[in-house]
């Protein structure tokens, strides 16, 4: 097995790997973001993750296969995902609960909601056309209105009261939105994995710095990054995922 392998003979089967297309990596913690999320959650001792942005339950899918022990309450707009998601949480009876189809934002009312062709780039701000010219899935498709709420509005039904809870945000944009809804739940929480773009990919997006700086002014501190997108013409990075967590709880 390659944790029995030297150094120079992992070396050499990185290199021959390479030599065929393939990359060869340990897989555990160092290599896989998943592991090494699941292992931060047990640190900090997370019993309920608020996944926000959840589509399909891609992120709830993988986390629990990552061997993550706690419950999960999950939140997404879009009519047909939640549906979806809806019936892809059931299988895991009362860990993994669904919340209304609304978009998390900082009013309660409602908005246009942009529908891209992939719907995981759907968004309350339109893509800009830049975004669009070098990655055309995320092209808008349709425009629906759809319900939004404050997150602080469901701390209720979210059940955050004696939990050690966990934010995980998907949302194409609309991060700092989220942020300003969720005034009187951020100080309930001990962790938030949010996307950072490190460029304007939707129309009047936060950057990632301001966002950031919301993060970080709530008390939060910079625990690790993962590449997230590509443009796939020049192959700058454009958007990383963050992963914060309070001080006190290390």
């Amino acid at each position: 097995m390659l944790q029995f392998l030297g150094p120079k003979a992992k070396i050499s089967l990185r290199d021959v790997g390479r030599r065929f297309g393939f990359d060869v990596r340990l897989n555990g913690i160092n290599s896989r973001d998943d592991l090494r999320l699941v292992h931060f959650l047990h640190m900090h001792e997370i019993d309920l993750v608020i996944d926000v942005g959840a589509n399909k339950g891609q992120f709830g899918t993988m986390l629990f296969a990552a061997g993550f022990q706690g419950s999960m309450i999950s939140f997404e707009p879009l009519p047909d995902a939640h549906s979806e998601l809806m019936r892809t949480a059931n299988s895991f009876d009362q860990r993994w609960t669904v919340g209304p189809a609304v978009a998390l934002s900082d009013t309660s009312g409602s908005a246009t909601f942009h529908v891209t062709e992939a719907s995981t780039s759907s968004s309350l701000h339109e893509p800009r056309e830049s975004f669009v010219e070098h990655t055309p899935r995320v092209a808008v498709a349709k425009r629906i209105e759809v319900k939004t709420e404050r997150l602080d509005a469901l701390a209720n039904t979210i059940g955050l009261a004696g939990k050690r809870a966990f934010l995980k945000l998907d949302v194409q944009g609309a991060e700092a939105a989220v942020l300003a809804g969720a005034s009187a739940v951020l100080p309930q929480l001990r962790g938030v994995l949010t996307e950072l773009s490190l460029v304007e990919l939707y129309t009047g997006q936060a950057t990632a710095l301001e966002v950031h700086q919301l993060i970080g002014g709530s008390g939060f501190e910079l625990w690790d990054v993962w590449q997230g997108y590509r443009n796939p013409q020049t192959q700058r990075l454009t958007q990383i995922d963050a992963l914060y967590f309070r001080p006190s709880q290390a």
